[in-house]
């Protein structure tokens, strides 16, 4: 269950990097990554605090 917990955190991390990154792209107005529009990057961002959401979710005891 332990590793659970990391594979919640590491995907936390990850969307709140997609974030900056996503941040960054809408500032400067230039495409990072190869992604034309800014929308993308929360989309990407999203998904990976829903897998957060769900492995918190599952590890919590009843």
């Amino acid at each position: 269950m332990k590793a659970l917990q990391y594979v919640a955190w590491a995907a936390g991390i990850a969307a709140v990097i997609v974030m900056i990154l996503g941040g960054l792209a809408l500032i400067s107005g230039s495409s990072l990554f190869g992604f034309n529009k800014v929308v993308n990057y929360f989309h990407v961002a999203n998904s990976f605090l829903l897998l957060a959401i769900c492995c918190l979710l599952y590890r919590k005891p009843s």
